[in-house]
């Protein structure tokens, strides 16, 4: 059984380039490649926006005539929602492609030009106004499910109850992520930007049901599971994981921009580490990070 490399992506894969990154292209592609190996959880999560990640974000890349000929359902992921469990075992293949080398381009101009829309910046004074840009090309990420591993994983946890249905054997999953842009200040401040992502699933796939044995498999009560999985049906959201056992302080806010999710990560000694706020509109995906609470808030509340 594979692990889900991705689950947790974004954050831990670009955070390899923010916000210390250096304007090396070597070092850029080999921080990005080291973390996609990583079985930690970013918190800007591969989640499978239901179905890897609960696992479905997911999706393989059609390789044969069947598939390419396959229709296909989309779902628009421009929210993010934290989940407290751990999607480090979601019985799954997955992989990522694409991306590239990361570029680092000249200013906000060459970024639109290269990533195919204009990085936001927030209001004037808050920030310096010349951020180093780098751009991380599109990616694509496939999930692909093998019945007798989701069921494994279902008798593990004492599920034994779900049953997986053979015909959802080598069904895949797709999701198209970025062109990212990564804007690194002088502080260790890094704000990561994205048009929303978007989730292929085969037409008529019961999506729904599929979420719930998902979540059941990583030892999710059939209740919760249940309301999970209708929850996301009805919104869909990128699902981050960070495990219950975990030391992080996850809580949303209220900007004037509009709602937001804050996540603070705690240093071994248990004095305050990494801050992450998560802000998204129905056309930009936004990921603020600082070492620092307050400026956080300030940046995710000062841009657009």
């Amino acid at each position: 059984m594979e692990k889900n490399d991705e689950t947790r992506w974004v954050v831990d894969r670009l955070s390899a380039l923010d916000p210390v990154w250096q304007a090396d292209f070597a070092r850029g592609k080999k921080l990005l490649d080291a973390s996609l190996q990583k079985q930690t959880r970013p918190w800007f999560g591969m989640a499978a926006a239901a179905a890897a990640a609960v696992c479905i974000a997911a999706i393989a890349l059609p390789q044969t005539r069947a598939l390419a000929q396959q229709l296909w359902s989309h779902l628009i992921l421009n929210r993010v929602e934290v989940i407290r469990v751990d999607f480090s075992d979601l019985p799954v293949h997955a992989q990522v492609t694409g991306g590239g080398s990361p570029q680092v381009v000249q200013d906000v101009d060459a970024a639109e030009r290269t990533a195919g829309f204009r990085p936001s910046l927030p209001a004037a004074g808050v920030l310096p106004a010349n951020p180093s840009v780098v751009v991380i090309g599109p990616m694509v990420a496939e999930q692909t499910i093998h019945v007798a591993d989701l069921q494994s994983a279902l008798n593990k946890v004492g599920a034994k109850d779900v049953h997986v249905p053979p015909e959802w054997e080598g069904v895949t999953f797709r999701a198209n992520i970025g062109p990212i842009v990564n804007l690194g200040y002088a502080g260790d401040v890094g704000i990561l930007e994205a048009k929303p992502f978007d989730l292929s699933i085969p037409a008529g796939f019961p999506l729904q049901h599929f979420v719930e044995v998902v979540f059941r498999s990583i030892g999710v009560s059939g209740r919760e599971a249940q309301a999970l999985a209708q929850k996301f049906v009805t919104n869909p959201a990128w699902l981050l994981d960070i495990p219950s056992d975990e030391v992080a302080n996850v809580e949303e806010v209220s900007l004037q921009a509009g709602p937001a999710l804050l996540i603070e990560e705690f240093n071994d000694d248990g004095t305050p580490g990494r801050v992450t706020v998560l802000r998204s509109t129905s056309e930009r995906m936004y990921c603020v990070l600082t070492n620092n609470r307050q400026l956080a808030l300030k940046i995710a509340d000062a841009l657009p």
